[in-house]
């Protein structure tokens, strides 16, 4: 078992995937630290390659019963999205098109653009976290925990901010 999971948490596709969420991690750590045009051409690239790094991960199952142990607390979850949201100021709303709570007849919903961006590094932080410690079960199971997150909530998320980058480095806006 123990050479199985080797295999899978330190195949190609894991490693690469982890090395495009640390690096997506610390982007959002230091985004204000960027002038707001530099953040958008960084995430016009990162974003697209960290869906595509997600989207090839392999399958896994979990080894614990409990789940993984988390490490953004909801106290720096707020501070970084309300650091994001002040940031990005008028360039944070976006209309939402893909999502589930959008019925034919509303007229749209706005989403927000470090809403959005720091659920994704939510995930990808307590991952990292978990997968730099090198103990094999829990690297599988963050991995797997990732994977299923990324598969039901953060990767439509991480799709839609992609979409919303999109406008904001090819249309108007500074």
């Amino acid at each position: 078992m123990e050479s199985t999971l080797k295999e899978i948490v330190f195949s190609k596709n894991v490693v690469e995937f982890a090395a495009v969420a640390k690096e997506y991690c610390a982007f959002i750590e230091n985004a204000t630290s960027f002038k707001r045009s530099q953040f958008v051409k960084v995430c016009n690239s990162l974003l697209p390659l960290l869906y595509y790094k997600a989207s090839l991960l392999p399958q896994t199952e979990p080894i614990y019963e409990e789940g993984n142990q988390k490490h953004v607390t909801e106290e720096y979850y707020i501070s970084l999205n309300l650091r994001l949201k002040t940031f990005l100021a008028e360039y944070d709303a976006f209309p939402e098109v893909f999502d589930p709570r959008i019925s034919e007849t509303d007229e749209g919903f706005s989403a927000s653009l470090a809403e959005y961006l720091t659920d994704v590094y939510q995930d990808l932080k307590d991952f990292t976290m978990l997968y730099q410690k090198g103990q094999l079960e829990e690297m599988n199971d963050a991995l797997w925990e990732c994977q299923l997150n990324f598969k039901e909530y953060w990767g439509i998320r991480l799709a839609n901010a992609i979409r919303a980058i999109h406008q904001l480095a090819y249309g108007e806006a500074d």
